[in-house]
């Protein structure tokens, strides 16, 4: 298996991207990263993910190593961005979808543009919370991040990225995590804005691509249920035995799971 980084154009500028390659001939895996991190946070899974398929993880524009993106940006512009890389990776040919939290509703959106040509879709951990919960939560969540000199604005980066995952990575990957979210910038909340602003009644009620919904024990348990029933025909999976640092320590299960899902 090889993995490899590369670049492909875009509508807002080159797209940033990291690949895993096994032997095999199944459709190219997308792999749609979650609010607020690039796709470093698939870098431990993705080989995991690349059995018998490509296993490929974007940046969306403005993050990572991807250029353009705003502050406020919708998942309907990311999907823009990331159905570019898909022709340019894999041309016309069928691929598969995953994401992870808000990577979920990128890869819904990239799958009604696609339609015939996605063959399946696995998203884990869906953040299908009802009008009012995004609603709520928009502005404290979505709000663009103004930095600032004094170490405290970078407070929840660290917690989210150090803090609350000294348990169950090494300490390496969280520094690695930490700067990926301060790199962004003012951007640093430009994925929840997304998310929090998706109609995702309208968009769910739309797909029609096999889904399968993996639900980890997390707080995103009950939306994801929400989502299962939201989404025409999608199977639910649910995976209580995860419980915690879903692709890092769990990385090899989580795969397991995504990859059952999507060749059943």
């Amino acid at each position: 298996m090889s993995s490899r980084k590369g670049y492909s154009d875009g509508p807002e500028g080159q797209i940033h991207w990291r690949m895993s390659e096994g032997k095999g001939n199944a459709p190219d895996l997308y792999c749609f990263s979650p609010a607020p991190f690039s796709s470093i946070a698939y870098a431990t899974v993705l080989s995991f993910l690349a059995q018998g398929r490509r296993a490929i993880a974007p940046d969306y524009p403005g993050q990572g190593g991807s250029e353009g993106g705003g502050p406020t940006p919708s998942i309907e512009q990311y999907a823009d961005s990331m159905c570019a890389l898909i022709e340019a990776q894999s041309g016309t040919t069928d691929i598969t979808l995953t994401g992870f939290h808000s990577g979920c509703l990128v890869a819904v959106e990239v799958a009604l543009r696609l339609s015939d040509r996605v063959a399946g879709l696995a998203l884990v951990d869906v953040p299908a919370f009802d009008p009012e919960t995004r609603a709520k939560y928009l502005p404290q969540v979505g709000a663009p991040f103004e930095p600032d000199t004094d170490l405290q604005s970078q407070a929840k980066a660290w917690d989210r990225a150090v803090t609350s995952r000294t348990e169950t990575q090494p300490l390496a990957r969280s520094l690695e995590m930490f700067a990926d979210q301060v790199a962004a910038g003012d951007r640093q909340n430009a994925t929840f804005h997304a998310a929090f602003t998706y109609n995702v009644e309208a968009c769910f009620a739309r797909l029609s691509a096999p889904t399968a919904i993996i639900a980890t024990q997390s707080m995103l348990l009950e939306p994801s249920r929400r989502a299962a029933r939201l989404i025409a025909g999608a199977r639910l999976v649910e995976r209580l035995d995860i419980k915690r640092s879903v692709l890092d320590e769990h990385a090899e299960q989580t795969a397991q799971a995504i990859l059952a899902a999507l060749d059943d």
